[in-house]
């Protein structure tokens, strides 16, 4: 008879918990402000969009969801991801994801230049997620464009 083998507890610190939600509600109003800039960006262009925001396994997700004429076209994961909840310990990074119709990852970590930013107290992570929102979303914008092949209205090619 084979014999079975415990899964590990996860990491668990309690202050981390707290430090966390602080660090979710510092950046939300900026993920949020991003999504709802990429739909602006695309609803000129003719796409339709909505966004959703859900604790998921990985964090605190806003999901931006474009629909185009045959349906859905994409969906942007922006993701801040609690270290403690995929074994990191206790940390959080932005993560954005270009997820296709099927929901299989097409481009990963498009947050910023700076991958992989770890931060420890929410004003670092404000300070880090006001200054490069904007940078994100146009990084965002133009790799939905090119990755789907989307055209943009002729007034605004160059």
């Amino acid at each position: 008879m084979a014999q079975s083998n415990p899964l590990p507890a996860p990491p668990y610190k309690p202050a981390w918990d707290i430090a966390f939600t602080r660090l979710t509600h510092a950046a939300r109003p900026w993920i949020e402000a991003c999504a709802l800039d990429l739909a602006r960006r695309f609803r000129a262009i003719g796409l339709r969009s909505d966004t959703q925001v859900r604790q998921t396994p990985r964090g605190l997700s806003t999901f931006l969801v474009l629909v185009g004429q045959r349906g859905l076209i994409c969906i942007v994961d922006m993701t801040l991801v609690d270290g403690m909840a995929v074994g990191q310990g206790p940390c959080a990074a932005l993560d954005i994801r270009l997820l296709d119709a099927c929901g299989d990852v097409v481009a990963d970590g498009l947050a910023s230049g700076e991958q992989g930013r770890t931060f420890q107290e929410a004003s670092a992570a404000q300070a880090f997620i006001s200054e490069n929102m904007d940078r994100a979303a146009t990084v965002v914008y133009v790799a939905i464009l090119g990755h789907f092949d989307l055209q943009l209205p002729v007034a605004w090619q160059v």
